[in-house]
């Protein structure tokens, strides 16, 4: 049990990781990363973060960044937000959706630009996992 509690904190502490579509034109990147307690993923198309959209991932979020693995698991009980990221950061696969339309229900605070989190189905990303501080 203290082994599961000690690699559940561990996982957790990890910094977040920034992955990057492969084969898009423009780029599109997602930015996952803690903020306090919850997780959060930011995206963005091509170079210009300016335009970037950001949305707070579920509490029940399971998330692995290592430089062996990249796994990111989360999802909402009314389905509004799906994520789905596995593989290594030379070669993952992400598959996001996000629905404005169920989860401003949850957070009124959203806006309709949430929905460009969506990949469209699984796609190959590259991910950089950043170090500890």
């Amino acid at each position: 049990m203290w082994t599961a509690l000690l690699m559940t904190a561990v996982l957790q502490a990890a910094p977040g990781a920034t992955c990057r579509s492969v084969g898009l034109d423009p780029p599109r990147t997602w930015h996952f990363h803690r903020t306090g307690e919850t997780w959060e993923v930011t995206h963005w198309r091509g170079t210009a973060t300016k335009d970037s959209t950001r949305v707070a991932l579920p509490s029940s979020a399971s998330v692995q960044l290592t430089s062996e693995a990249v796994r990111v698991k989360a999802r909402t009980s009314n389905g509004g937000i799906d994520v789905d990221l596995t593989g290594t950061a030379a070669q993952a696969r992400l598959d996001i959706y996000v629905s404005y339309e169920l989860e401003v229900n949850v957070d009124a605070s959203l806006t309709p630009a949430i929905d460009d989190l969506n990949s469209d189905g699984p796609i190959g990303v590259r991910c950089e996992i950043a170090s500890q501080p």
